[in-house]
């Protein structure tokens, strides 16, 4: 409902059309959550002593129902500040949010004693202000009333992205599943690891991409709408690719200062699990204009198609070659997505050669530097320095990046 709203908030010129679009969305999701969070009530319990499932409804299955709920209250006034785009209030409200639950988390576990619960907790006493801050900002932005039409709008756009979403959270821990069953706790340690690390870029990547969506659906289908796309897709992928190489390069000397003896060959796996990530910053690009082109059922057999190739390969490879499989099963997933939604778009200029090859030197000069450079050293992070320099350079020339307009290209958006 969400992308609904994105896609949707721009087609309506009329400021009361788009109070009723955002009042309609969020009353939506409200009610479908109530649903979910009734059966979950009245279901749950006998399906976790049926299964013999050892944690427990109450507390802990109970809170992440409510948290849940509650959390849903947050999607819609989100977007308004998206749309609307009031960064700061967008922001404020998102980091907040976060450093209040952070320290109220710290607060509970370590000085309380209270351990995984008191996580839980944390993110139900932290959301429960906010749900009323929440309800303000609908309140200001947006109707209270239901408008059918705009329901059975959104659900058309909505609905052939839900077996994707399904799909999706298969591909994200089918690997862990398969690993659990194949592979040593050591192993699956490490590679957890090597994943939270990779995530950092993950994170960056749709942060990034929260902030080009809005603007993406506001110029949809205007003058100039292609050679903004072209634009800012070579940006957003020349900063998740040098981002991408920095983090791979500098993987060993984290792991060797982060974590214990026992971690450190983890950077190893972080260029392989790096591809995957890097293809999701490509993902989010094509779906997006996608989306713009109200092609939603594109965007959900492409992950329906990514998710039955990652548990196919996980489920050949991983007993034979471990945690390395899990990795590459990632990467080849995504490669086919991104393949799916390339060819299903129709603006003039896309281009996927260029940007494979980019991709494909990551791990490529990243292994061959670190069989060259070998154990942690002065002289191996300035060589490392240069390396990335010349990809920096290699990335701007390739895809014609100009990083002296970059700053001023993402405040005038021209």
């Amino acid at each position: 409902m969400n992308s609904y709203v994105l896609r949707y908030y721009f087609i309506h010129t009329e400021e009361e059309d788009r109070k009723t679009l955002v009042g309609t969305a969020h009353l939506s999701i409200i009610f479908l959550n109530v649903v979910i969070l009734v059966l979950a009530f009245l279901l749950m319990p006998s399906i976790i002593e049926h299964y013999q499932i050892h944690v427990p409804w109450n507390p802990y299955f109970r809170l992440a129902f409510v948290i849940n709920f509650l959390d849903c209250l947050s999607i819609i006034p989100m977007v308004v500040y998206r749309v609307r785009q009031e960064a700061l209030k967008f922001v404020a409200l998102g980091i907040s949010r976060t450093i209040l639950t952070v320290l109220l988390t710290l607060y509970l576990v370590v000085n309380l004693k209270r351990g995984l619960l008191g996580t839980f907790q944390a993110q139900l006493y932290v959301l429960i202000p906010y749900s009323i801050i929440y309800f303000l900002v609908i309140q200001h932005y947006g109707k209270w009333r239901i408008n059918w039409n705009y329901v059975k709008e959104g659900l058309t756009f909505c609905a052939p992205l839900i077996p994707g979403v399904i799909c999706y959270q298969m591909l994200s821990v089918s690997d862990r599943v398969i690993l659990e069953r194949n592979v040593g706790m050591d192993q699956l340690g490490i590679y957890n690891v090597a994943c939270q690390m990779a995530l950092v870029l993950n994170i960056v990547i749709q942060s990034g991409y929260r902030a080009i969506e809005p603007e993406l659906f506001r110029r949809y289908g205007k003058e100039g709408f292609f050679s903004f796309i072209k634009k800012t897709q070579n940006l957003f992928f020349s900063a998740i690719y040098i981002g991408a190489f920095a983090l791979c390069l500098f993987s060993q000397e984290v792991f060797y200062v982060m974590t214990s003896e026992a971690f450190h060959g983890g950077y190893l796996l972080v260029p392989a699990l790096i591809i995957g990530v890097i293809m999701t910053g490509q993902n989010v690009i094509y779906s997006g204009i996608l989306q713009g082109e109200k092609r939603t059922k594109i965007i959900g057999l492409s992950t329906i198609v990514g998710a039955a190739v990652s548990v196919t390969v996980n489920i050949i490879f991983i007993p034979r070659f471990g945690v390395y499989a899990a990795a590459t099963a990632s990467a080849v997933s995504y490669f086919v997505m991104n393949t799916i939604l390339f060819k299903a778009m129709t603006y003039p200029g896309k281009s996927m050669i260029r940007e494979t090859i980019l991709v494909l030197l990551i791990p490529g000069l990243s292994y061959i530097l670190f069989l060259m450079l070998g154990e942690v050293s002065i002289i191996g992070i300035t060589i490392k320095l240069v390396a990335l320099g010349l990809y920096v350079f290699m990335v701007c020339r390739v895809l014609n990046v100009d990083l002296s307009h970059a700053k001023s290209y993402l405040i005038k958006k021209d």
